[in-house]
């Protein structure tokens, strides 16, 4: 009798820590997020697709709780504060996270589509990179059809035009602004009205969503063709991540690596279109070099980064080169 209340007990008692522990693995966890602009800009839009995209896929065991943009902490001072774990993630530029790591700003130069990218390994290389740094590279949010301009307050005719201009950028973009001679000043977006206001530039490189609307009357002209790739990385504090049970992280990747790519892209296609379509209503002029000039541009932009990015890092500069470029 007694063998047998004793086998009935631990039964139970296995029963319930199995129970136990199928609840815990299924708790859903809940992250606090910053992101690199505001809610209401037309990026920060577009990351609020993604977040209602992966809240709704991953419900139950991942959430996203989208605290904010730099009202909440600077655009710059975001990536350092997830590794210091003051939020648990955030969604930024990956040339903001130049100062951890110096060939994230890489991520932009490229002239492949966002499969290509994802079939040469290029994922696992940056989750390699990030670790020793104190953070996780989740993955990215692709844009491979936004290409980056140059937005002027005047028009230009020739690229020596741009010899001794001080021109707003952001770290990725500083590498080719000095190959065109122009002297890059390195500012968070939201200073670029003002700076521009006030002719501390002359010019700023960006995509060109909400351009027309934020700076009408500041700009009058921009460089083509566009230049780069946009792309925004997800990354995440290494005591966070390792708190999220082992299959949702697993869920987490594959929704932000493989899932949720096309969505995201498809996302942009209006707002690009219609940023187009309103500067040339604004009458911002669209600079089109000469067909010799437009060539030396294009291979400029590219030269003069990746010289950068190997000059920093001889080891894995080549390689990412290779994983990024045609």
């Amino acid at each position: 009798m007694k063998k047998v209340l004793l086998g009935s007990t631990m039964v139970v008692a296995m029963s319930f820590a199995v129970f136990n522990t199928t609840h815990v693995a299924a708790k859903e966890v809940t992250i606090k997020l910053v992101s690199m602009l505001p809610k209401k800009h037309p990026i920060g839009k577009s990351f609020n697709g993604f977040i209602n995209r992966m809240n709704a896929k991953l419900k139950g065991e991942f959430q996203i709780d989208w605290r904010g943009g730099p009202e909440v902490v600077p655009q710059f001072k975001q990536p350092n504060a997830v590794r210091l774990g003051s939020v648990d993630a955030t969604l930024t530029s990956p040339s903001y996270v130049n100062g951890i790591l110096n060939v994230s700003g890489s991520a932009n130069y490229s002239n492949r589509p966002y499969n290509e990218i994802k079939a040469t390994g290029y994922h696992a290389l940056m989750e390699k990179l990030h670790e020793p740094k104190g953070l996780v590279y989740v993955g990215e949010l692709p844009v491979s059809q936004l290409r980056f301009h140059i937005f002027l307050k005047d028009p230009i005719q020739k690229l020596d035009d741009f010899k001794g201009m001080k021109i707003r950028v952001f770290p990725a973009i500083a590498p080719a602004v000095k190959a065109l001679g122009a002297n890059p000043v390195v500012l968070p977006m939201p200073q670029i009205y003002t700076a521009m206001e006030r002719g501390v530039v002359r010019g700023f490189a960006t995509g060109v969503s909400g351009v027309a609307k934020k700076y009408k009357g500041l700009i009058g002209a921009y460089t083509t063709p566009g230049f780069y790739r946009a792309t925004f990385h997800f990354l995440m504090n290494p005591k966070t991540w390792a708190k999220v049970p082992a299959q949702t992280r697993k869920n987490v990747i594959n929704f932000v690596r493989n899932t949720d790519p096309a969505a995201y892209e498809a996302s942009w296609d209006a707002s690009l279109n219609d940023g187009y379509a309103q500067l040339a209503k604004d009458g911002v002029k669209a600079v089109k070099f000469s067909a010799a000039e437009e060539a030396k541009f294009s291979k400029m932009v590219l030269e003069a980064a990746w010289a950068a990015v190997k000059a920093k890092d001889g080891a894995n500069g080549p390689a990412l080169q290779k994983m990024l470029m045609k």
